[in-house]
């Protein structure tokens, strides 16, 4: 139960005792000191059940504290011979039931009822059908406390389940949050990564070209050469300008095939490297995600091959074949001795993985290079495309 809320039942709680032991000893006909000690008492308990020990009524020793007040209780309704002395008996009732389960509560309550009644009828010998009628009725009073207190603690349950609730779904909104924000900057980061990573590969291979072209003495090539770098530094500032920006998962600026086919030729013509490509024409129409992703990968896989292992040669295809997209991308560049996953392969790698996909790089004969290959499963309608170019 809530520190605060619990405070507060306590304090109405010993306000209604307090209340019913004045009007008990100012409304009785039978007072006495003895009446009076006793009420004193049970006011004593309920203090130093509540205010110095602090008893958990859950636990066994709360409960033996509510039996010996309601033992207490029921002595004072004999000796007061008032209806007010019941007040304690009805407040008991209501602890116990709040504090505990719905049956124990009902044995609670008919005990203390029996107790009641027999203790009347033995003390002052009720006859059987004159004056026994003022005890039966009173099972009414005590079942009707059950009955709202057992309302209030289900009342109060929900309220503190609901509360719970919210606070986990705060928490986890937050959480939520969080990981949204830290995906966008992975995501954006990646692009960034990608194009620069791209741009700045074959700027550098353009370059060396243009001062090897000047080198012979071939001055126009070397122009050439100079004014494809100058163009794909502006187009890389461009993609980077878009990544910072970017607001929304990246989709291509045209058509899938088109754009992976003006990749590839825009790097033909910047690093004069030389690339085979085979598209099937039954690749259907993909999400802007998956596109996005073997569009990165051939970005990546183009740019760690000319940078890596100075490639000069590049065979792509991109198939697909029982409900599964198969992407393969081989260089003839010098292979390495371990493949380490570095910031770039770790993007593709988790580009891969958020589109169900599956990637492997092998390097297993000296002479063959990297393979570097996506598989991604997809299921829809195909489309008729002619693309391809050897």
């Amino acid at each position: 139960m809530d520190a605060q809320l619990n405070k507060r039942i306590n304090l109405i709680l010993t306000l209604i005792v307090v209340t019913a032991t004045v009007t008990l000893l100012l409304h009785t006909t039978e007072f006495s000191m003895g009446l009076c000690l006793l009420t004193c008492t049970f006011v004593a308990v309920v203090l130093i059940r509540d205010y110095w020990l602090r008893i958990d009524l859950h636990q066994m020793i709360g409960i033996l504290f509510l039996l010996f007040q309601i033992a207490l209780a029921i002595v004072i309704l004999v000796e007061s011979e008032d209806f007010f002395a019941q007040v304690y008996i009805l407040i008991l009732i209501g602890e116990f039931t709040f504090h505990h389960t719905r049956n124990r509560s009902i044995i609670f309550t008919l005990v203390s009822y029996a107790c009641c009644v027999l203790s009347l009828w033995i003390s002052h010998q009720f006859p059987p059908y004159e004056q026994i009628y003022y005890a039966f009725p009173r099972i009414i009073e005590y079942f009707a406390i059950f009955g709202i207190s057992f309302l209030a603690k289900i009342a109060f349950q929900q309220k503190n389940q609901l509360a719970k609730d919210n606070e986990q779904l705060r928490m986890a909104s937050i959480e939520l949050e969080r990981k949204a924000i830290l995906q966008e900057r992975t995501r954006i980061s990646r692009e960034i990564h990608d194009s620069v990573g791209h741009t700045l590969t074959s700027a550098l291979t353009g370059l060396q070209t243009a001062a090897h072209a000047i080198g012979k003495n071939h001055y126009s090539l070397a122009l050439e050469m100079i004014d494809r770098t100058r163009e794909n530094i502006l187009s890389g500032l461009d993609d980077v300008r878009t990544s910072v920006h970017l607001l929304r998962e990246n989709i291509l600026d045209y058509p899938f095939i088109p754009e992976l086919v003006l990749l590839m030729d825009e790097t033909k013509k910047q690093t004069n490297v030389e690339i085979a490509y085979e598209i099937d024409t039954a690749i259907p129409d993909l999400s802007p995600k998956i596109e996005l992703t073997i569009y990165r990968a051939l970005q990546e896989g183009l740019t760690n091959g000319i940078r890596h292992g100075s490639s000069t040669y590049f065979q792509f295809s991109l198939t697909y074949h029982d409900e599964r997209i198969r992407f393969m991308l081989s260089d003839n560049g010098k292979p390495p001795f371990q493949i380490v996953y570095g910031f770039g392969l770790n993007a593709m790698k988790e580009r891969v993985a958020d589109v169900g996909g599956e990637l492997s790089i092998s390097n297993q004969e000296a002479t063959s290079g990297v393979t570097l290959e996506i598989t991604i499963p997809f299921q829809t309608r195909t489309i008729e495309r002619n693309e391809q170019n050897v």
